[in-house]
């Protein structure tokens, strides 16, 4: 699948942002911070050391020359005439990015870790420096160890999120230490440098934008130009024209945020699909449209259905360790006013199959592309229509982890909770994050515009458990079974 945009430009060996990378800086408001993050917690090694923070740093650095862009920041160019680059930030330092919450021996209650989190995730990150922040709780009192990891949205979509935290961590509890990386800076662009650089780059970008929907126009077997204007003028009208209904997720937010978690076992999740012949992806959605059907009654209103926005990666295999943002959007009704679990799982399926089958997805992505060919005004204005309430109620998405265990020090993840940032007149998100045998729900909320989302645990639980029937009891080994290879008479 393509790119959902040209490519980001290395010229006068500056590397700068796409314009969808941008867009996300374009909807920062005071209010909105545009940050992608997960909280995450650790169970410590068996033996010693228990891991530091003075440890995560040496560790980290020793990590930084496979992820160059986390010493570098942002550098716009004068008059702010294109996208801004990607330049070595001259005082970096791993120690002002990866820092502790607490003191090392001071044992954290899981509640205050939870306040701890939401505070952090209620700052935006400086721009004046790299764009993420590691936070670390060395001692949580039932003895693990708690995380928090900040990324712009500028710099990661979820997918590359997940993918630069492998980068960080390890496949193996006693993986052998890293080099030393020796890193100097490269000389920060003086103005008229970033000038040409912005005058090249937006010739550059524009002529890669028209390159790109040529090439989509050219594919064998999609209509040439005609299908790519059909696809776009398709989704033009479903997914940006088709207004989202009026909802109380869409408020005035402040600043403050809240990370409500709840964990799901994967189990139950295949059971659920398995049963209804759908796909895993149907039945988050499904349980999530449940889910919100309950917090409507809760607060006393009329269930009506909703409209998420939900990104769809389109990363190749051989991009899988780039950074930046190479996401399309699915715009898909939530049934929410459909009182059986049965009828909205139904109609979710019917609602994916269509958009996959309705040349959608190639329609947003030539949208995506075409935003290289806008000058800087109208890039903003399409930012803000894009992420307006008309167009959708809340994003909710589904990143893949890992199946197997990571490690960080030794310690080893046991649970990790995305987050999904808010634009402005947006209260909730619906983050999801698949590791090992379960689904980790991150439900990002505004504490004051929706102060009922501590509910959305237990309606979720309720679903996924009703979609997915009973579990098979295991059966009793019958007098004299083998049991672990020992013979155990039945009392």
């Amino acid at each position: 699948m393509k790119k959902s945009g040209p490519p980001a430009s290395n010229i006068c060996g500056m590397t700068r942002l796409s314009s969808l990378d941008g867009s996300f800086l374009r909807l920062e408001t005071p209010n909105a911070h545009m940050h992608v993050a997960w909280s995450g917690l650790f169970e410590p090694p068996a033996g010693p050391p228990r891991p530091t923070v003075e440890g995560l740093q040496a560790k980290v650095a020793t990590r930084l020359a496979r992820i160059p862009r986390f010493r570098q920041r942002l550098a716009f160019p004068p008059l702010r005439l294109a996208e801004p680059s990607w330049v070595d930030d001259p005082s970096f330092e791993v120690a002002n990015h990866v820092t502790a919450l607490t003191g090392g021996d001071e044992p954290v209650p899981q509640e205050q870790f939870r306040r701890l989190t939401d505070a952090t995730l209620s700052e935006p990150l400086d721009r004046a420096r790299p764009l993420w922040h590691l936070y670390l709780v060395p001692r949580l009192s039932d003895g693990r160890l708690g995380v928090v990891f900040k990324m712009h949205h500028a710099l990661v979509d979820g997918k590359s999120a997940v993918e630069l935290a492998l980068l960080l961590f390890d496949f193996s509890p006693d993986a052998e230490p890293d080099p030393v990386d020796e890193w100097r800076p490269a000389p920060p662009p003086n103005a008229a440098r970033r000038a040409l650089d912005a005058f090249a780059s937006n010739a550059t970008e524009s002529l890669r934008a028209a390159r790109g929907m040529a090439r989509m126009a050219g594919r064998p077997g999609e209509g040439g130009i005609a299908g790519t204007v059909k696809r776009a003028a398709l989704a033009f009208e479903q997914d940006l024209l088709r207004a989202a209904p009026t909802s109380y997720l869409n408020a005035p937010i402040g600043p403050a945020r809240v990370l409500v978690r709840h964990r799901a076992r994967m189990d139950d999740i295949v059971r659920a699909k398995q049963r209804a012949g759908v796909t895993v992806n149907d039945v988050c959605l499904a349980a999530v449209s449940g889910a919100l059907r309950e917090l409507a009654l809760l607060r006393r209103e009329r269930p009506h259905p909703l409209k998420a926005m939900v990104p769809v990666s389109v990363r190749a295999d051989d991009q899988r360790q780039d950074l930046g943002n190479r996401i399309s959007f699915a715009f898909i009704e939530l049934p929410v006013e459909v009182s059986s679990r049965s009828g909205r799982l139904e109609r979710v399926h019917e609602a994916t199959a269509a958009f996959k089958t309705s040349g959608r997805p190639a329609g947003t992505g030539a949208m995506l592309g075409a935003l290289g060919l806008l000058p800087d005004p109208l890039k903003n204005q399409a930012a803000r229509i894009a992420s307006s309430p008309r167009v959708f109620n809340l994003t909710v998405s589904n990143i893949p982890g890992p199946r197997f265990p990571v490690y960080m020090l030794g310690a080893e993840l046991s649970e990790a909770y995305p987050v999904v940032p808010l634009a402005e007149q947006h209260a909730l998100s619906v983050g999801m994050f698949s590791y090992r045998d379960a689904l980790f729900f991150g439900l990002y909320a505004d504490p004051e515009a929706l102060p009922e989302v501590d509910a959305l645990p237990k309606f979720l639980d309720a679903e996924i458990l009703a979609l997915a029937g009973p579990r098979k009891r295991r059966t009793r080994p019958a007098h004299g079974a083998r049991r672990n290879g020992v013979v155990k008479p039945v009392a």
